[in-house]
């Protein structure tokens, strides 16, 4: 629906990181590749500090690992400054940027209250960045989890009696008037609790305070520009939702929201709308229906339970059917791709090569596709290839020495061919300069003659 509902989300909290002027992802990224690929800075670090915990790596794109790598820098933090104190006493410190840029953070005493407020923005959005990276269909959900989102983050900064007072979803960020005192801002318990240890100045604090203001600001209105929530059709197909369909007047409403709008784009007929909506009103205002409808779970399918309800009423209900097909199919964002990442990312380890981690990958998915590891059946021809293993790999590695001897000698003759073409292009050359000297001498000689003959 519109575009990747899962990017748009990840994309609205980077925004508002980049609103505020801590450069959080400079000093994660800075923190990882100052230890990455040296294991003398790594030995000093451990002889120094007396801890094996290094940085984890912070990629802006693998959203769901930002608090993590948050979380980690917080705790360790202070063996940072202490192995920063003992490389510039031994006069052993880096010269690379990444050290510089550390260098330059971890003299903010307010930058512990940073992290863990950044860590705490990053675990509203991947609460429901984890829920959505599912192929399940939660289209109906959509519309209320993101305004729970939204909602939660305007809680933070926004008076409770201006968010009463209009729908959530067309706050006036101009109107100061409306948000709350910046000192009194939701920045976390976290944050709280290392201001209180940090030997900050007042003016530092008011800054903190106005940058945790401006990072907000900066994630709620790039969620009600760039996510779902910006489309009619969001908010209609919520009428699937069953919290939504117990409230009669709100299910109706949205129903036949979603209704104009697929007859409006042809994909539906007025006639066969019709029918579905009454069929749907008819279904769900039924007592033993409405009983289900309120003992509904999100862990069950909202598409099976859906199916259930109608295909197991005693009329026919091929229209509301229909439509139910219609919209479980519409996507909510590319959750499987986003989904394999994080799975590539618990197969990865440094160092390895892509066919190990291709040959990882694809016995995860034929686990998976088996119902999981208690219901994967370890059959004669798996047990046979286990045992035969180690002479397959002998066998592999064999084809790898041929093939490799076979390209180095294929390399060696094509060495040999262009050094034997630049030798036959440079023969040429000389023979084309010499037969050069030989017509200019001969057409000095014709010239001379030519003048000879006019003088006689």
């Amino acid at each position: 629906m519109g575009s990747c509902g899962l990017h748009s989300v990840n994309l609205a909290f980077k925004t508002g990181a980049k609103c505020t002027n801590w450069k959080i992802f400079d000093f994660m990224r800075a923190l990882y590749y100052v230890f990455k690929n040296s294991p003398a800075r790594r030995a000093l670090y451990t002889l120094y500090t007396n801890s094996k915990e290094f940085p984890k790596k912070f990629c802006a794109i693998r959203w769901l690992e930002n608090s993590q790598v948050a979380e980690r820098c917080l705790n360790i933090l202070p063996h940072i400054k202490v192995f920063i104190e003992q490389v510039e006493k031994d006069k052993n410190a880096p010269t690379s940027k990444s050290y510089v840029t550390i260098k330059e953070h971890i003299s903010d005493p307010l930058l512990p209250a940073k992290l863990a407020f950044f860590q705490s923005i990053a675990n509203e959005f991947e609460s429901f960045l984890t829920e959505y990276q599912t192929d399940v269909p939660l289209i109906p959900f959509l519309f209320e989890d993101l305004t729970n989102l939204v909602s939660r983050l305007l809680k933070r900064f926004v008076l409770r009696d201006a968010l009463k007072e209009g729908n959530i979803l067309n706050v006036d960020f101009e109107n100061v008037a409306s948000f709350i005192p910046s000192k009194k801002i939701d920045v976390g318990i976290s944050a709280l609790c290392h201001i209180k240890k940090a030997k900050a100045s007042e003016g530092q604090l008011n800054t903190f305070f106005k940058d945790a203001r401006k990072f907000l600001i900066g994630c709620v209105r790039k969620l009600l520009e760039r996510s779902p929530l910006i489309y009619i059709l969001t908010r209609s197909v919520s009428c699937f939702n069953p919290m939504v369909t117990l409230s009669e007047t709100l299910f109706e409403q949205r129903l036949t929201k979603l209704l104009l709008i697929l007859c409006e784009n042809n994909w539906m007929t007025p006639i066969s709308a019709d029918k579905a909506k009454n069929q749907l009103k008819e279904v769900c205002a039924e007592s033993k229906n409405v009983s289900k409808l309120k003992m509904y779970r999100r862990t069950e399918r909202v598409d099976k339970f859906w199916f259930d309800l109608l295909s197991t009423y005693p009329k026919p209900c091929n229209d509301a059917i229909s439509l139910l097909k219609m919209i479980m199919i519409l996507s909510h964002g590319n959750s499987n791709v986003e989904r394999g990442f994080s799975i590539n990312k618990e197969c990865l380890w440094e160092n390895m090569k892509e066919q190990t981690l291709i040959a990882r990958r694809i016995v995860y998915d034929s686990i998976q596709a088996n119902g999981g590891i208690n219901n994967f059946e370890v059959s004669k021809q798996l047990i046979l290839s286990v045992r035969n293993s180690r002479g397959n790999y002998e066998e592999y590695k064999e084809k790898k020495r041929k093939e490799e001897k076979e390209l180095s000698e294929n390399l060696k003759r094509k060495r040999e061919a262009e050094n034997q073409l630049k030798e036959l292009k440079a023969k040429k050359l000389k023979i084309l300069e010499a037969a050069q000297k030989d017509s200019l001498r001969v057409e000095e000689e014709i010239a001379s003659l030519k003048l000879l003959q006019k003088k006689l």
